[in-house]
């Protein structure tokens, strides 16, 4: 393995299989929060930092207190405190090669079928210029906001939304404005919806940033204040998808963007295919103009006549994604729901000028198509 902390060759720590990324065992993950220790905060992002530096066996790492310090600013001693409370509690063993100069530690084996945690490396050494996500969340002095932040990206899924199941957190619409049938036109129906503000969330998993309060109301506070401080911080974000029911197991139809009248990047793809949708819309509304200034600022999004009523959420996403093989069929699944949604309407608002309406919307299915 190379030494990640002077790195000269031409292969680099991470280059090799699964990419950019390291992986945290989810049995290990919720002890590291129960051992005894002088600083929690210290001791949780020791331990990935020194994680985040193993090679594709994620189990060796030279990484040490330099690395703390160089990319989540933590002192030495405070870093070589945590790290010995690493080694005492039996989390990381050093090797017969390690010194006192050039330090060594193992990690236990990871059992890849146990369903680890994948975190991008990045979160650890940052984007390009940017302050790592990590030394962000150390500077809070808050030990559950890490601990929220990591138990995120454990409840990400593989589906195209690559996002926290919206049964855990989600963006609801606004109460006052469900998905609305605007008009019916031949085989198809068009609904208007908006995005709305209001955060729901559910499921242990929030169960630990809740606190007992005389007041249940308040209980909740400390969790939505954490999601509001990783959203300011740019660790997390809410991406806009349409949804082909209200269920909270409803199906992901497809992202959105609802500023797309204002994008101005030829490339934004998720603005291209709603303001398709937008468009073949109005085609299908024709000479009803009135339909659409009734959904002024509105995403409109044509259906087949029969298909229920969508929903519009807001999926709560990590910002640094890890480079992993399931990342990478996610991204790709994603990109051919745009490419068949974006076919599909350019077919139908072609039909509609044409005066043909009795043709419904057809979408084929994602994995028949090749990018």
């Amino acid at each position: 393995m190379v030494d990640a902390e002077n790195q000269t060759g031409a292969h680099q720590r991470g280059k090799g299989t699964g990419g950019l990324f390291f992986a945290v065992d989810r049995q290990l993950w919720p002890q590291l929060w129960t051992l005894e220790t002088a600083n929690r905060l210290n001791f949780v992002t020791a331990f990935l930092v020194l994680l985040a530096g193993t090679g594709s066996d994620h189990q060796l790492t030279k990484w040490s207190a330099k690395a703390c310090e160089e990319h989540v600013g933590m002192g030495k001693p405070r870093s070589m405190r945590a790290i010995e409370e690493l080694v005492q509690h039996g989390i990381i063993a050093r090797t017969e090669n390690s010194t006192r100069m050039r330090p060594q530690y193992r990690f236990h084996p990871l059992d890849r079928d146990a369903d680890p945690i994948f975190l991008p490396v990045q979160l650890v050494t940052g984007l390009k210029q940017e302050t790592p996500v990590l030394r962000r969340v150390r500077e809070t002095g808050d030990a559950l906001l890490l601990r929220m932040l990591i138990d995120l990206y454990g409840l990400v899924e593989t589906d195209a939304t690559y996002g926290v199941p919206i049964t855990a957190l989600r963006l609801n619409p606004p109460a006052h404005h469900p998905a609305r049938k605007l008009f019916e036109a031949g085989a198809n129906t068009v609904w208007a919806m908006e995005l709305g503000s209001q955060q729901s969330a559910q499921g242990e998993w929030a169960t630990v940033h809740r606190v007992n309060e005389a007041k249940p109301e308040d209980a909740w506070a400390p969790f939505w204040e954490r999601i509001a401080l990783l959203t300011k911080m740019g660790a997390l974000w809410f991406e806009p998808w349409i949804f082909d029911g209200d269920a909270l197991d409803a199906e992901p139809l497809m992202p959105v963007d609802p500023s797309f009248h204002y994008a101005v990047r030829e490339t934004d793809r998720i603005a291209g295919l709603t303001r398709l949708a937008h468009e073949a819309s109005a085609e299908l509304a024709g000479e009803r103009t009135y339909f659409l200034d009734r959904a002024e600022g509105d995403i409109l999004l044509p259906l087949p006549g029969h298909h229920r009523a969508p929903e519009i959420r807001g999926v709560a996403r990590l910002r640094v994604e890890p480079d992993t093989p399931g990342h990478r069929i996610a991204y790709a699944r994603r990109m051919r729901l745009i490419e068949g949604y974006s076919e599909a309407f350019d077919v139908l608002r072609n039909d509609a000028a044409n005066g043909r309406l009795d043709r419904p919307l057809r979408i084929m299915s994602p994995d028949t198509y090749d990018l």
